[in-house]
C-alpha cells in the first residue's frame, strides 16, 4: 500500500529507537505507578501503543536480529545466544553468511532512504554489510566509553556515551539528507546499573519501592551476591559477566536493585525525550514516523530468576509503540499481539514500500492508520524462542511452551509451559500435568509443533544454537 506522508510529495522519515532490557511492566502507561517515565508515557499517548508487545527471542543479539531482519532468530542467525563470530569482535561477520535475505536498512535504502545506525549494535554482521550507509557503534559501556564510527578504529569520548549519541543525533537531524531512516539503540537500562548519571543512581528510595508477585516465593526474597554484582558493575559482554572488584554490601537487596533499575528506566526516559526535542527542534516531528521498542525485559528477581532469556512475561514484554502525528491515531491496542518481527513489514507498508517474500512478521498499519475492521488480526499469536531450549507460543490470554532438542533438531518435549495469564498473570502454576483445559493446550502444541516444522533454520553456517537447557521457574 502507498501512504501519502505528513507533508504532501515528501516520504516521511523513520526513527527505530530501540532501548535494552527494559520490560513493559516497568514503564508508567504500562501501569506501572511507582517510575517515572513522562516522555515514554506521553510519547504512547500521542502515538499507538501496544499493551501486548512480545519479543522473539529474550536475548540481545538475536533480538536486535529479529527486528532487522523481520524473521525469527532460527531463520535469520541461527542462534539464540548472544554469539559474536569469532568470538570478542564488537562489528559481528563480515560478510553474508548470517543475514542472507535482504534487511529493514536495505529496503529502505531501496526506496531511496539515507540510512544510518548510533549506538548499541550487538548484531553478528557489520552494519555496512547489512544496508547502513553509517554507524556509530557504543562499545557496551556508560562514561569514559568508547566508539567505532564507521567500523574503523575506536576512539573514547568523556562523559557518558548516551551524551554522545545524542549529540551525534542531532548533528544528523541537521544535516539529514531527506528521507532517512535512523536505527538508534539505546544501551540503557541494561546493566551496569551504577553507571549511570548520579541523580537517577539516587532517584528512587529502595524502602517504597514495590516488588512484583512473582518475586517473593514462600515468603523468601531472592538474593544472588554474584547477581547483584554483575547488574550493578557488568560493563562488557564479552567479558563473561564477570562481576570486577566492587561488591554488594552484606545489607544490600532486591529492593535496592531494583530502585537501581528504576533509576535507569528513568534515565533511558529521559533519552527518549531528548531525542524527541531534537526532532522537534529541526523541524522534523511531523514527518517522521519514529518507533519505540526494547529487545528484552528483565527477570529482576522474578521467580528467583535474573537477566533475560526465560520463557517469562518479565522477559518476553516490551515496549513497541508506534508514532507519526496526523498520520498514525492516537489510541491502545489491548488484544492485538505484536513483536519484533512485525516492525519491519509494518514500516515498509506505511512508506510505500513492498514487503519481501521471506518477511515472516506481519503489517500492523490497519491498526495504526485506523483502516482494520476487527480489534485483532485472525492469526493473533506472537512465537518466542528462548536460549534456553524453549519455544513458546503467546496468545492475548495464554503461553505454550515446548522443550527443544539440545542440537536444535527438532522438539525434545511437546509438553513444558502451560499458563492461563488472565487467572495466572504472575505464572505461578503451571498448568501442564493437570487435566485443565486440555482441549486449548492440544491446539497450542499443534500449533508450535506445525511452526517448529514449516520455520526454517539457517543453513548458511554452523552456529551455536542454544546456550543452557530448560530449566523452568516452578517452586
Amino acid at each position: 500500500m502507498s501512504v501519502a506522508p505528513g507533508t504532501p510529495g515528501k516520504k516521511p522519515n523513520v526513527v527505530v529507537v530501540l532501548c535494552d532490557q527494559l520490560r513493559s511492566f516497568s514503564v508508567g502507561c504500562w501501569g506501572n505507578t511507582f517510575v517515572r517515565t513522562p516522555h515514554i508515557d506521553g510519547f504512547a499517548s500521542t502515538g499507538f501503543r501496544f499493551e501486548l508487545g512480545v519479543t522473539n527471542c529474550p536475548a540481545c543479539t538475536p533480538a536486535r536480529s529479529t527486528l532487522l531482519s523481520a524473521q525469527h532468530a532460527r531463520t535469520c542467525v541461527g542462534s539464540r545466544i548472544n554469539e559474536m563470530q569469532p568470538n570478542g569482535t564488537i562489528l559481528g561477520r563480515d560478510d553474508r553468511l548470517k543475514f542472507p535475505d535482504t534487511t529493514l536498512a536495505e529496503e529502505f535504502r531501496k526506496l531511496g532512504y539515507r540510512t544510518a545506525q548510533i549506538g548499541k549494535w550487538h548484531v553478528d554482521t557489520r552494519p555496512s554489510r547489512l544496508g547502513f550507509d553509517s554507524s556509530l557503534i557504543v562499545r557496551n559501556t556508560y562514561s569514559k566509553g568508547d566508539f567505532i564510527r564507521d567500523e574503523g578504529e575506536p576512539f573514547g569520548v568523556p562523559g557518558f556515551t548516551a551524551d554522545y549519541e545524542l549529540q551525534e543525533a542531532r548533528t544528523f537531524f541537521r544535516e539529514r539528507s531527506e528521507p532517512f531512516f535512523l536505527f538508534y539503540s539505546i544501551l540503557s537500562p541494561h546493566m551496569p546499573l551504577l553507571d549511570v548519571p548520579y541523580r537517577y543512581s539516587r532517584m528512587y528510595d529502595p524502602a517504597k519501592v514495590p516488588l512484583r508477585d512473582n518475586v517473593s516465593r514462600n515468603g523468601r526474597l531472592p538474593a544472588d551476591e554474584r547477581w547483584f554484582q554483575i547488574y550493578m558493575w557488568e560493563t562488557f559482554h564479552n567479558d563473561g559477566s564477570r562481576p570486577v572488584t566492587a561488591t554488594a554490601m552484606p545489607d544490600f537487596t532486591i529492593r535496592d536493585l531494583t530502585a537501581l533499575y528504576y533509576g535507569s528506566v528513568s534515565w533511558t526516559d529521559d533519552l527518549l525525550g531528548a531525542l524527541m526535542a531534537s526532532l522537534r527542534e529541526n523541524g522534523l516531528e511531523d514527518d517522521t514516523i519514529v518507533v519505540f521498542a526494547s529487545d528484552h525485559g528483565d527477570m529482576l528477581g522474578s521467580h528467583h530468576k535474573w537477566d533475560k532469556g526465560q520463557v517469562a512475561e518479565e522477559a518476553i514484554r516490551i515496549p513497541i509503540v508506534y508514532r507519526w502525528p496526523g498520520r498514525i491515531r492516537q489510541g491502545v491496542s489491548r488484544i492485538q499481539l505484536t513483536s519484533l518481527i512485525d516492525i519491519m513489514p509494518t514500516l515498509l507498508d506505511l512508506c510505500g514500500g513492498t514487503i519481501p517474500g521471506h518477511v515472516q512478521g506481519r503489517s500492523l498499519s490497519g491498526f495504526l492508520l485506523g483502516t482494520n475492521d476487527g480489534d485483532c488480526l485472525e492469526d493473533n499469536v506472537a512465537v518466542i524462542e528462548s536460549p534456553l531450549r524453549e519455544l513458546a507460543i503467546r496468545t492475548p490470554t495464554h503461553l505454550y511452551a515446548v522443550a527443544m532438542e539440545e542440537k536444535d533438531g527438532g522438539i525434545e518435549r511437546d509438553a513444558y509451559l502451560f499458563y492461563d495469564l488472565r487467572a495466572d498473570p504472575f505464572q505461578k502454576r503451571n498448568l501442564i500435568g493437570t487435566r485443565e483445559q486440555v482441549g486449548l493446550a492440544g491446539e497450542l502444541r499443534d500449533l508450535l509443533v506445525d511452526w517448529d516444522r514449516k520455520t526454517p533454520r539457517l543453513g548458511s553456517l554452523e552456529y551455536q544454537p542454544f546456550g543452557g537447557k530448560p530449566v523452568g521457574w516452578d517452586a
